[in-house]
């Protein structure tokens, strides 16, 4: 399965942080929502190579989660925060797109 299948998923969610951003105070503001926004830029971006596969995907996402591993979850700040639920969020994408692709 290509990659870039996943684009209208990524973009969903990056269309849920626009509103939340654009409808006031809330969790689509702030260095949290800005580090998410991020890392779906940077996952949808690796995703729009017509010759990525989702195990591509997979791999470049926790290339990117592995990089900062050193940072104890106290250090962490909310950019960082943000950055890693969003590769996290899309490596659940993979996981469902594969598993509705299996069933």
């Amino acid at each position: 399965m290509l990659a870039m299948e996943l684009i209208p998923t990524i973009r969903a969610r990056l269309e849920q942080l626009e509103a939340e951003r654009t409808n006031g105070p809330g969790p689509g503001r702030g260095a949290l929502a800005s580090g998410h926004r991020a890392a779906l830029w940077r996952a949808q971006q690796h995703a729009a190579r017509i010759d990525h596969t989702l195990e591509d995907l997979r791999r470049y996402c926790l290339e990117s989660l592995h990089s900062w591993h050193f940072l104890d979850e106290q250090d962490e700040n909310d950019y960082l925060r943000g950055y890693r639920q969003g590769f996290q969020a899309v490596l659940k994408d993979i996981r469902a797109a594969e598993s509705r692709r299996v069933t």
